[in-house]
């Protein structure tokens, strides 16, 4: 249903999303994700639910911002899987790990990435709707640092 080169254009989607945060890009961050008319939007329980394009932009730039969770933190990318849904749109499953990467190097958090839509764009595929589930101990640690989350 989709050719060779859409695979990897839709791999190369998912590295550049964690590329711009872990580069604190919020800009190129939102160049991963369809145009605010048609973003379907975010849903984490570890982060909320973010319904708008702007309400993404906003979180994106406090996450990678002076004090945000992302500083000094890597996303890798693991078991990524690419269904076709037709020959515009795929829903997108894959593993996250995060790596603390400015202090001792260790793994802050995991989690995966449950059936995001990626539709095929004039601009090319981009991000339409995405949902987060961390695995707890990720919640464990932050209570352990005695640090809120969200």
């Amino acid at each position: 249903m989709i050719s060779l080169q859409d695979q990897l254009d839709i791999q190369n989607l998912v590295a550049e999303y964690f590329i711009a945060t872990d580069d604190a890009n919020a800009d190129a961050f939102m160049e991963t994700w369809v145009t605010p008319e048609e973003f379907g939007g975010y849903a984490s329980e570890a982060f909320g639910d973010l319904p708008t394009w702007q309400a993404m932009y906003d979180y994106e730039k406090h996450h990678v911002g002076p004090g945000g969770m992302a500083n000094g933190k890597r996303h890798q990318i693991t078991n990524l899987r690419i269904v076709p849904v037709s020959a515009t749109e795929v829903h997108v499953t894959h593993d996250l790990i995060v790596l603390e990467v400015a202090g001792p190097p260790m793994i802050v958090a995991t989690g995966r990435y449950n059936n995001s839509v990626v539709v095929k764009t004039d601009r090319g595929w981009k991000f339409k709707m995405r949902r987060l589930h961390v695995d707890t101990g990720f919640f464990k640690l932050m209570e352990s640092l005695g640090q809120s989350v969200g």
